[in-house]
This record gives C-alpha cells, structure tokens and sequence, in this order.
C-alpha cells in the first residue's frame, strides 16, 4: 500500500509519538510511506532516524493556509498515495482543503476528547473522511454526537512497544515519589498536582513530584509551586527519552487532565509498575477500567486529589494490588495490535474505494 500521511503537530506529544511507531511498524511490514510533517517539528527528525519513510517538511501555519495546501497538494500528486492517513486534526482539514483527498480514501485518526463544531466547514471536513479512528469509546461517541455515521468509526486504542513494559525496583519511601506526564499547555492539571503536593506536605506526607513535559503554562506552575512553599520538593525535567524508567521508579502517576480522549502517560506508567490516580474524564476510566487498575478522582477540587493520593500512599497493599492491576490491564495495550487493527482499517478503506 502507498500511504500518504499527515501529522502536523508542532511538538512531540503523544498523539505524535503514536504517529512515529505506528508508520515505523507499517513500513516495516512493507507498506511505502510519505510522510508530510509541519516544517521544523521534531517529528520528522525522529523517523529520519529510524529511516524506510519519506519525510516531506511543509510551511507551517493554520489548516487552510496556501503554502502548506499547495505543498500536500503536490506531494498527492507526485506521489500518488492508495491512501491518505491524517494523524492529527490539521492533517485531517489539509487533506480535505488541499483536495489531496478527492477521489482518494482518507482515513483519520481522532485522539482528543470534544464534540467537533456544528459550523458549515467543519460538516464538510468531517463528511470528506472515509474512516475514522477513535482512540476510545468517549471519543467515538463525540464523533456520533455530532453527526459521523457510526458505521464509519473504528474504536484503536493507542499501543506501548515492548520497551515500555518494564519492572524496576522502586526507592523506599519517605520521600514518595510523585511523577505527572504532559505538556504544560493549561490542560494537563499541573497545577492541581501542586496544589496536591502542597496539602500532603501539611498532612506531613513527605513527597517530591516530577514533572515529564515541557510548555507555555511551566513557568505558571513553578511560580504557584513557590509560593505554596513546595518549590523545592518539584523537579522538573522537561521533554525527556526514558519516561518508562522514570515512571518505574515513581510510587504514583498524577493526571488531573481536564479534558483527554486516551491519555498515552496512563497506559505507560501501569506498563511500568506506576500505579495511576486520575481525573474521571474523557476515555480515561476506559483505561484504569473504571477503578479497577487505578484509583479515579470525580473531580479536580485539590482536597479530593489531596484525599485520594494520601489513601494510597499510606496503603502500600492497595499500591500494590493495583500495579497488578495497572500491569494486566496494560497487557492488551500492544503497538502489535494497533498497528494490525490500524492496517486493516486502511485496507478496509482502499477496499471501499475500489483502488
């Protein structure tokens, strides 16, 4: 298959760490591969390393802005995929403005966790795509809700490698070990973590917490760590290489995310040993199976979190029943498995097509 793919991320989140394993695997099972990436993101840079895609660097800029459309526009024509694959909302709406699309199957893989709007062009965006991929029922049902024929919508959870699944001795507590895993982008509840951090130390819990990820909003969140007078208990150690040792030897993972279809840093820390506390939002309980493999918070009231992770610090039987739990649970979680789920679903559109 000729796959033409488009991920237009400026950072290297999870949404485009799952882009590079996935087109690594399908060009490792033959498949030929172009890949068209925002001009300067670190993406390009990560499968020019791994080497077998063509990377195609692109202007960056909005969905619809004329240098990046004439750019995807020719590399469709040049190229002359089977099939176009969209990694990310932008990719999906310059497939569809660049009209790289027509008369091609265009499949779209959907990781955020909102309705999209009801406006004229978005209907049309949305229309334009063959299948898509939902990396969860909550992000498939906001799909539905705003009017995808159900028919069209595949549920593909997102997969670890296998270097993923690791087993480290955690270091002795006191100081617990607290680890949260996201950009700091004004989404991902780092401040919520501090405000937890600050209310165990009252309690006189003594814990340190880790921050993996970098963003506009750090700064924000060490000025508030300061002035709670838990600066020097947070360490943060921005974009780094080795998230699953870090998580391994961490007591437990923070998520207070407002708002997340599938956040990749939960299934990464139960691969690792870390049991999970996290926001009830989004696909998340999908993923701790509603309790059963992490402990879940209703709401994001600093007490409620500040109650919930003292629970489980003082608790190491229940810490233990969960990384357990966390680790059978990650089990199912495979690249394998998404990317076989992944190639058949573009097989299923090629077939579609009549290509």
């Amino acid at each position: 298959m000729r796959l033409l793919a488009l991920d237009l991320g400026a950072g290297l989140r999870g949404g485009q760490r799952q882009t590079a394993l996935l087109l690594a695997e399908l060009a490792g099972r033959g498949h030929t591969i172009r890949l068209v990436v925002r001009r300067g993101a670190p993406l390009a840079e990560v499968l020019r390393t791994r080497g077998g895609i063509d990377v195609l660097e692109a202007p960056p800029g909005p969905e619809a802005s004329p240098g990046l459309l004439l750019a995807v526009a020719r590399a469709a024509r040049l190229f002359q995929p089977d099939v176009i694959y969209a990694g990310d909302s932008r990719g999906h709406g310059a497939a569809v403005w660049s009209r790289a699309s027509s008369g091609r199957p265009l499949v779209v893989h959907r990781r955020v966790f909102f309705r999209p709007s009801g406006h004229l062009l978005s209907r049309i965006k949305y229309r334009a795509a063959d299948r898509f991929l939902a990396v969860s029922g909550a992000v498939a049902s906001t799909l539905a809700k705003a009017g995808v024929d159900p028919a069209r919508i595949a549920v593909v959870p997102d997969g670890l490698p296998p270097e993923a699944f690791v087993n480290a001795p955690v270091p002795p507590a006191p100081p617990f070990r607290l680890v949260h895993v996201g950009a700091f982008d004004g989404r991902k509840g780092q401040d919520v973590a501090v405000e937890t951090l600050a209310l165990l130390a009252r309690r006189g819990l003594d814990a340190t917490l880790l921050f993996l990820g970098s963003g506009p909003e750090q700064p924000a969140v060490a000025a508030r760590a300061a002035d709670l007078g838990v600066a020097g208990r947070c360490v943060f150690a921005g974009q780094v290489d080795d998230v699953a040792a870090r998580l391994a030897t961490s007591h437990l993972l923070l998520l207070p995310t407002d708002s997340d279809g599938a956040p990749l840093s939960v299934v990464e820390a139960m691969a690792a040993g870390c049991p999970v506390v996290a926001h009830a939002v989004g696909g998340v309980p999908e993923i701790v199976e509603h309790g059963e493999a992490g402990r879940l918070v209703g709401s994001l009231a600093p007490g409620d979190w500040d109650r919930a992770v003292a629970e489980l610090l003082t608790d190491p039987a229940e810490r233990a029943r969960l990384v357990a739990a966390g680790r059978l649970a990650a089990s199912a979680r495979t690249l394998a498995r998404t990317v076989a789920s992944v190639e058949a679903e573009l097989e299923k559109a090629r077939a579609g097509s009549g290509a």
